[in-house]
């Protein structure tokens, strides 16, 4: 079966630290390399690797290669979990790869000269888990929309909402409950008459002044 290899990144120059041990849940931390006596450098390229022509299979590879003879010093998968290289917790410019050899594998510390670099490295890292798993980006409009469902929170006949009104509980009434149906339940709230309109007022003050004028002196006041 041949697979298709693509350079995704690639940095003329890496150093690569051998480093203790993991010593906190924290994460690695390059202030405890020796980071003036790197145990290699050279070329690091990252390829994106299809095992068939349909490239339905992608996965990645680091490789260290030396930078004359093209030498594999060491290689690393990183995978679609993040798994295979880790940014350590002090600085922007160094990580941790985890090289594999058959069925051993060891942890080595690498780092790069610019920042610039660093940050290049890391964003072709995040392109590849994008393009190798599409199906974890959400597209706006493409597949079938759910729609959302229309709930009707009114109330319906003979229903009633249970209020707390200071120490003790009361019912009030739907709408459609009949005023015997509330002389049945002494704990119902009455509903108050709306108020009378200016109008209204007006009409009252004139049907009471058109009715006492000849008998009260106050009618002439009244407009």
């Amino acid at each position: 079966m041949s697979s298709y290899e693509s350079i995704i990144f690639i940095s003329r120059e890496v150093l690569i630290y051998q480093i203790p041990p993991l010593r906190s849940s924290r994460g690695y931390c390059a202030s405890e390399w020796d980071v003036d006596k790197p145990l290699w450098r050279g070329r690091l390229r990252v390829l994106e690797v299809a095992d068939d022509a349909a490239a339905t299979r992608v996965r990645c590879e680091l490789r260290l290669e030396d930078n004359n003879s093209g030498e594999l010093f060491a290689s690393a998968p990183y995978l679609l979990t993040g798994k295979g290289v880790e940014q350590v917790t002090d600085s922007s410019r160094f990580f941790v790869m985890r090289v594999v050899d058959g069925d051993r594998h060891a942890y080595l510390g690498m780092g790069f000269m610019e920042r610039s670099e660093a940050f290049d490295f890391n964003i072709a890292l995040q392109d590849f888990k994008r393009h190798a798993n599409p199906s974890a980006e959400i597209i706006p409009g493409s597949g079938p929309q759910k729609k959302e469902e229309v709930k009707d929170y009114s109330l319906k006949e003979g229903q009633t909402i249970t209020i707390s009104l200071g120490k003790g509980t009361r019912r009030r009434r739907s709408p459609n409950t009949t005023s015997e149906n509330a002389g049945s339940n002494p704990g119902a709230l009455p509903f108050l008459p709306p108020p009378p309109s200016a109008q209204e007022v007006k009409d009252q003050f004139r049907t009471v002044a058109h009715a006492t004028e000849d008998n009260d002196d106050f009618g002439d006041f009244v407009s």
